[in-house]
């Protein structure tokens, strides 16, 4: 029976991945991968997997719109993990990561899964890290580590095997540090994921990006969530990747913290939702700006002149000013 209407569910069925999981005690983690013209990357991050010292129950790949040469790719690997396609692209990697988590929980009694991205390199440490960090904090529905950027093509960096020392998030620190915190290089229990279905739902599809960090936020709010200082691997830069595209990253941005505000008020904690407002016009004259340097300039104008006359928002003048006169330097990716 399919997850999804016209997925293939399943088209190899993964064996008995046990191995170190199987101890007493330790973590079940199951892996979802969503993939999307990943080709190139994919067979790379899948052999990662293949060399966790700590296996995983289950590995499915959900692949986002019908890509034969992909879907040949991932069944063929040696990994011999579970394969979805959807019928046509979601758009972003929320449905597949939804549809997979579902899938996932579904077959087997996993505790916590990973949501890894289709061209990111984990240390073959990572799953054993997690485990050690889940088990010593029982409470703890999300734990995350630190990684490296790696652009494309360049050398890697040597793994070291650093002790795993975390701290618990706070949501302040969160929000200063939102790229710091990432789904290739985090485990969230399933337990986490039952908690958020009552309280705003998964990772949201409406948004084809930041849906993590809309989620996560909600989830720092509501539970224990822990940060390892220890390099999980390697983050891969490429110029094709979703966040690559930084007005379509703001704008995704704005929408998410206005759905964060209206969470927050539904919660009774106004302030908090008001903050959330202001962080959406400031990820709004970001994307303005990203657009600007882009060339559409005019289009630019009639947005920022409606977000200071309809909006009240004054900082859109000042912004609209600075680029008129050529005081604006091109947003570099990853500047705030």
């Amino acid at each position: 029976m399919s997850l999804f209407p016209g997925a293939r569910d399943g088209i190899r069925r993964s064996p008995d991945l046990h191995g170190e999981a199987g101890r007493s005690g330790s973590i079940r983690f199951g892996i979802v991968i969503p993939a999307y013209k990943a080709a190139t990357t994919i067979v790379a991050t899948l052999d990662a997997v293949a060399a966790q010292s700590h296996s995983p129950i289950s590995v499915v790949v959900v692949i986002d719109g019908p890509d034969p040469g992909l879907e040949a790719l991932v069944s063929e690997h040696r990994l011999n993990c579970d394969v979805i396609v959807l019928p046509e692209n979601s758009g972003g990697p929320a449905t597949p990561r939804n549809v997979g988590a579902a899938w996932m929980t579904d077959r087997h009694e996993v505790d916590a899964i990973w949501f890894l991205d289709d061209d990111d390199l984990p240390s073959a440490e990572f799953l054993g890290a997690m485990n050690g960090l889940l088990q010593a904090h029982p409470n703890t529905m999300l734990a995350c580590s630190s990684f490296r950027n790696w652009n494309d093509g360049s050398p890697r960096g040597v793994e070291e095997p650093d002790p795993v020392v975390s701290t618990e998030i706070e949501l302040d620190w969160y929000l200063h540090n939102t790229g710091a915190v990432l789904p290739s290089f985090s485990v969230v229990r399933v337990a986490a994921l039952h908690l958020l279905d009552h309280h705003g739902g998964r990772f949201r599809p409406e948004l084809t990006n930041n849906q993590d960090y809309e989620m996560f936020v909600r989830l720092i709010h509501l539970a224990e969530c822990r940060h390892a200082d220890w390099c999980g691997g390697e983050y891969r830069i490429t110029d094709s990747s979703i966040s690559a595209n930084g007005a379509r990253a703001w704008s995704c941005r704005e929408q998410a913290n206005l759905m964060l505000g209206a969470w927050f008020d539904s919660k009774s904690l106004g302030d908090i939702g008001r903050d959330f407002r202001k962080r959406s016009r400031s990820a709004g004259r970001r994307a303005a700006r990203e657009r600007w340097h882009a060339g559409h300039r005019p289009s630019v104008v009639v947005d920022l002149l409606r977000r200071g006359f309809g909006g009240f928002d004054l900082k859109a003048f000042a912004v609209l000013a600075r680029m008129t006169l050529g005081l604006d330097r091109r947003p570099k990716r990853g500047d705030g």
